[in-house]
């Protein structure tokens, strides 16, 4: 990548223009050609450098339960589970970490209760007993985005001892849903690229717009941007630092976890009799040296101990949430 193709990058992660020609707006911000951009921008989809160009929702707000699962699996069953587990459609991430507890996944449902009855047959199936369900009980933040520029990593402003505001569910109408449907495929790298979005609704691209700038006021879509591929970017360590607070002042070192720079998402989680770590923070690095060290000076300057940092040693799974494609069938 060339100084262009990384301040592309970083700039459309945590904000793509909404308007109808958003690689103009970017461009005349970067002192660039629109049409450098568009062409760069659809290299770094094809080479999966982005994943997906679009919003990120919150499932909470489109009414979804999902939780954080940990397992322990026989290391000679570890693959079969893992697929096992991968080939449910509400499993987002799935991976390998060393560890009592090896596989670890996110798992999103329609509701608390699907989440219930998808863990025990999931338990039931691969007569996996140890398999816990640990929900964000408080999320701190959730940030993902990489400075490619160099320039110096800053967390976002917000005050260290408050918790993110719990979610509120939002009733969409058919055509909402269909446009999430139409969404979280991506926008195509080209000058209108919500148009076609529009066009199968219907809908003038104006409109379009306007939807996602108000489910972004309301937090049904957490950020519009670039979905990146953080391995091909160079930060090839995912840490998922634990810790042990005191319950009495839980969401204050919560929230000062959630200060520093390198970490994406934090979050309060119930401790297990044999884990008994309630907040949970993912660090990423170009190097697991470089996080063990963020995670130490994270110890250091928060106080908080005992602590541990799990790497992924594989990825069984890891994709975007498909929103209402039940609703699509009917």
């Amino acid at each position: 990548m060339d100084d262009l193709d990384k301040r592309i990058l970083t700039a459309i992660q945590a904000d793509l223009p909404l308007q109808e020609r958003p690689f103009d707006a970017l461009a005349a911000a970067l002192g660039v050609q629109a049409g450098d951009v568009v062409r760069r921008v659809r290299r770094f989809l094809e080479s999966r450098l982005v994943r997906r160009l679009g919003p990120v929702f919150d499932s909470r707000c489109l009414g979804y339960a999902s939780t954080l699962v940990a397992a322990k699996v026989p290391a000679d069953r570890l693959e079969d589970v893992a697929a096992r587990v991968s080939h449910l459609p509400g499993v987002t991430h799935n991976y390998e970490r060393p560890g009592t507890y090896n596989l670890w996944f996110t798992l999103t449902a329609a509701s608390a209760d699907d989440l219930d009855r998808t863990l025990e047959t999931l338990r039931r199936e691969t007569g996996v007993a140890d398999l816990h369900s640990l929900p964000a009980l408080a999320v701190y933040k959730i940030h993902v985005a990489f400075d490619l520029t160099g320039d110096p990593p800053r967390a976002p402003d917000e005050p260290a001892d408050r918790r993110r505001p719990s979610p509120v569910v939002v009733a969409l109408s058919d055509e909402q849903k269909h446009l999430v449907r139409l969404l979280q495929d991506g926008l195509p790298a080209r000058p209108e690229p919500f148009a076609a979005i529009a066009k199968p609704l219907g809908w003038p691209a104006a409109r379009v717009i306007e939807q996602v700038r108000e489910w972004l006021r309301t937090g049904v879509v957490r950020r519009f941007g670039a979905v990146v591929s953080h391995r091909e970017l160079g930060y090839r360590a995912n840490g998922m630092a634990v810790f042990r607070a005191p319950a009495a002042g839980v969401d204050q070192a919560g929230g000062l976890l959630a200060e520093f720079p390198e970490v994406s998402h934090c979050y309060r989680r119930p401790p297990l009799p044999d884990f008994p770590y309630n907040l949970y923070a993912m660090v990423h690095g170009h190097s697991e040296e470089e996080v063990r060290r963020t995670v130490v000076r994270m110890a250091d300057e928060t106080g908080l101990a005992p602590f541990d940092v799990l790497f992924s040693a594989r990825e069984f799974k890891k994709v975007s949430m498909r929103y209402f494609e039940e609703d699509a069938t009917r």
